[in-house]
C-alpha cells in the first residue's frame, strides 16, 4: 500500500510543476482526489449551459486553478453532491484539501468578478503568511 501513496505523491509533485498552474479543466476523479495534496487549490464549478459566467482566474498566482462542470459524466454528480453545490458558478478555495472559502452565484447565475478576485487574493495572502508561521 505504501507504493500507492508514493505514486500519488509523485503524481502530485508532477501536477505542482506542470502547466496546470494555469486555469485548466479537471480531467477525472483521480485528479480531484489528488487536489488535496496541494497547499492552495481553487476550483470553479459551473454547468455547460452557463459557461459564459466563468471568471478568468488565470492572473491569480500561488494557487492551482481548475474549472469543473457539474455536467461532466464521470465526476459532475459526485462533486455537486460532495461539495454541496447549490448554484453555479461556485468557486471553492482549498488549503491542503480543506475548504477555506466559497463564493456562490445568486439567482442571476453570475459572480461579481472584481469582488471575487479581491476575496480570493486576500485568502491567498493569508495562505502565504501561514507558510511562514
Amino acid at each position: 500500500m505504501n507504493w500507492y501513496y508514493g505514486i500519488a505523491y509523485f503524481f502530485g509533485l508532477c501536477l505542482s510543476v506542470s502547466p496546470l498552474h494555469a486555469q485548466d479543466k479537471l480531467k477525472d476523479l483521480q485528479q480531484i482526489q489528488l487536489l488535496s495534496q496541494d497547499d492552495c487549490v481553487i476550483v470553479q464549478i459551473n454547468a455547460n449551459w452557463n459557461i459564459a459566467a466563468n471568471i478568468d482566474l488565470t492572473d491569480l498566482k500561488n494557487c492551482l486553478i481548475f474549472n469543473a462542470s457539474i455536467d461532466n459524466k464521470e465526476y459532475g454528480a459526485i462533486i455537486a453532491d460532495e461539495w454541496k453545490i447549490k448554484s453555479v458558478p461556485t468557486i471553492i478555495m482549498f488549503e491542503y484539501g480543506k475548504e477555506i472559502q466559497r463564493f456562490e452565484a445568486g439567482l442571476s447565475f453570475n459572480l461579481n468578478e472584481t469582488k471575487i478576485k479581491k476575496g480570493i487574493r486576500n485568502e491567498i495572502d493569508k495562505i502565504m503568511l501561514r507558510r511562514f508561521q
